[in-house]
């Protein structure tokens, strides 16, 4: 699931967790900042029985980040 917000672009893909029949959201947000690419890798602990549930929910996780001034979670990448 793609989808750009204020400026970001958001990627969220999902990965069975082992053992479970439980889905966790992996979720990318791509910008650019002073004429450089950046990449946040994002983890929203949260499982979901559902695929599409944590996707949408990973969608909302990285638009409240985004919307909260991206606060730090864990290293900013430049690309």
């Amino acid at each position: 699931m793609n989808e750009t917000h204020k400026g970001h672009n958001i990627i969220v893909s999902t990965a069975p967790v082992p053992a479970t029949r439980q889905w966790e959201p992996r979720i990318k947000v791509i910008w650019s900042e002073d004429g450089k690419g950046r990449l946040m890798k994002l983890t929203d602990k949260r499982r979901f029985r559902v695929r599409q549930k944590a996707e949408i929910e990973g969608l909302t996780f990285a638009k409240k980040w985004i919307d909260d001034g991206k606060p730090d979670l864990s290293p900013v990448v430049e690309i």
